[in-house]
């Protein structure tokens, strides 16, 4: 019996939606502020870009492994026993990233973080449905989590450019070990720890093969294929078997009755085009998030404690278009037009910031980034409310699970596409600026060479950025009249 039941105390009620608005945000800051200072992680580690995306992709394969096992788990050991230990391995990780000294320790540190940080979000989501289905009480828990979701985001910026400036990167790592206290403590208020006695799925010993060798296949090409042209064939050849390892994943648990994940259940036109939406918020907003960053502090010299509070700023406006969304979308339930806004507003994000120019002032960039906290809010805030309208309560944990497992792979395929594509184009920009630079010139220049190379860099970055966000315009574009286009969300 869960404590969230209509019969318990108020208090016990209340300390469990306080539980799940803590409890759901803990991965969420922690990947936003690593987004953020990753430059200086790759400098304190001595890393490259290469290194922080498999870096990722190691965190993110991880999490879609175990997220797969979330349910399975949960029956088996009680929630209160499950959150208690990814909190448990959560810290362990974080503990080993603070105080790694090579990017392989670090790596090991995300992989074990990686462990307990993918059971937060799908258990945090599954304890709101634990509530009455009342404004009151499952429509207030979901506002909890809706809020706190987008308030942590916002605020890591400027927590993590405070902790840089103040102490080190490090400090990352080490900032939310209270909150993860605290999350210990209110779970063992709040959160039941009998085991389920209905009948639950089954571990397959070929299924959980399958996902493994397809999930870290996919990854390892990924990240791989665009940094090693020499090995691209290899590369190449590999996909398929990553490919086909995911696809028979699929097919072993769509034909078993106790399966894992009940992919029979889940394949409905409005679940699978939600997950699509999902996707494709996830995978632009994980790659503008780690975009922007670079671009303020490398492209721009924009002081840390700057980027920060303006990304923190403007991001909590997306407080106020969550609320819109929360509070229309009952009366005026048309999802479309939702959606339409959305990727208007990214758009026109994308659009603007391509204008961009070094001399921007710091309150220029406020605009564009308004409008993408538009986009964050009301694009996720749409594909939520769409995928999982007709879910049944019965397999609610696992149609969430797979959501968060493909958020994973976004995340991961963002920060990838991301360095690809800044890669390519420093390459290319750099090349043609230094054509240009003739060596007579670099002699009677005023600056040094060190200060002429730093110079070209950064134009190099800036120029970079610019072209990434004409690309995030046109996606938005793309989006907008595909979202016109389809006919399963109206």
């Amino acid at each position: 019996m869960l404590y969230a039941e209509p019969f318990n105390p108020p208090v016990i009620r209340q300390l469990l939606r306080i539980n799940i608005s803590l409890m759901v945000c803990i991965e969420f800051i922690q990947n936003v502020m690593l987004s953020f200072a990753s430059s200086y992680l790759c400098g304190g580690l001595g890393m490259t870009r290469h290194t922080f995306s498999l870096s990722t992709a190691v965190y993110a394969a991880t999490a879609i492994i175990m997220i797969a096992q979330h349910h399975w788990l949960v029956s088996h050991l009680g929630y209160r026993r499950f959150i208690r230990y990814a909190l448990a391995a959560f810290s362990i990780g974080s503990l080993m990233c603070a105080y790694a000294q090579t990017p392989e320790a670090y790596i090991l540190g995300r992989f074990i973080q990686a462990i307990g940080g993918s059971a937060f979000f799908t258990a945090a989501r599954v304890h709101v449905n634990f509530f009455p289905a009342t404004p009151s009480g499952r429509g207030l828990a979901i506002r909890y989590m809706a809020y706190s979701l987008v308030a942590g985001s916002a605020a890591a910026p400027l927590l993590a450019a405070t902790l840089l400036e103040h102490f080190s990167w490090r400090a990352l790592f080490l900032i939310q070990l209270p909150q993860v206290l605290l999350v210990w403590w209110l779970s063992g208020k709040t959160v039941s720890n009998v085991r389920k006695q209905r009948r639950v799925g089954r571990l397959h010993p070929g299924s959980m093969l399958s996902l493994v060798a397809g999930v870290l296949l996919l990854q390892y090409v990924v990240e791989s294929m665009p940094y090693d042209l020499s090995d691209l064939r290899q590369l190449l050849l590999l996909l398929p078997f990553a490919i086909s390892g995911l696809v028979f994943f699929v097919y072993l648990e769509h034909q078993r009755h106790r399966s894992l994940l009940p992919f029979r259940h889940l394949f409905s036109s409005r679940y699978l085009i939600g997950l699509f939406y999902y996707a494709v918020c996830y995978l632009i907003l994980s790659s503008v998030n780690y975009l922007i960053p670079i671009f303020l502090q490398q492209g721009l010299a924009i002081p840390v404690l700057n980027c920060g509070a303006i990304l923190t700023i403007t991001g909590l406006t997306a407080l106020l278009f969550a609320w819109i969304q929360l509070n229309t979308a009952a009366r005026y339930p048309y999802q479309k037009h939702y959606l339409l806004f959305a990727f208007a507003c990214l758009s026109i994000f994308g659009f603007l910031c391509s204008q961009f120019t070094p001399q921007i002032p710091l309150w220029g960039i406020a605009l564009p980034l308004l409008f993408l906290s538009a986009f964050t809010a009301i694009g996720q805030g749409t594909a939520a409310a769409h995928t999982f309208r007709e879910t049944d309560n019965r397999i609610f944990s696992q149609a969430y699970q797979t959501k968060n497992m493909l958020r994973e792979l976004m995340n991961s395929t963002g920060i990838t596409v991301t360095n690809v594509f800044l890669q390519n184009r420093e390459a290319l920009h750099y090349t043609r600026l230094t054509e240009n630079v003739a060596t007579t010139q670099i002699s009677e220049s005023p600056f040094s060479l060190s200060q002429i190379v730093s110079l070209i860099n950064q134009q190099v970055m800036v120029m970079s950025c610019l072209d990434m966000f004409q690309v995030v315009g046109f996606t938005g574009l793309f989006f907008l009249f595909f979202s016109l286009w389809q006919r399963r969300i109206v």
